[in-house]
């Protein structure tokens, strides 16, 4: 009976350390504008990666774009990221 109780406190324990490993990943966006949507979409990138390194985090997975037109004749651009710490 003793060893199916620890079994049973250690399987919960590493049940808990998954979730609070998968805890500390969140999706990290940022913003960039350019007279083309190329521009755009550099400049966001070259945001959202000072954004990560402010974090003190690292990029993980493929960055996602979505780009409008912006004011006048600038195209905004956001760029999203998983990132984990």
């Amino acid at each position: 009976m003793k060893s199916m109780l620890r079994l049973a406190v250690g399987v919960c324990a590493v049940a808990g350390f998954a979730v609070a490993a998968e805890a500390k990943c969140t999706r990290t966006s940022a913003v960039g504008e350019g007279l083309t949507p190329e521009i755009a979409k550099e400049m966001a990138k070259i945001n959202l990666d000072f954004t990560v390194s402010g974090k003190g985090a690292k990029s993980s997975g493929p960055v996602a774009y979505k780009c409008a037109p912006g004011v006048l004749l600038l195209t905004s651009c956001t760029a999203k990221q998983k990132t984990c710490s």
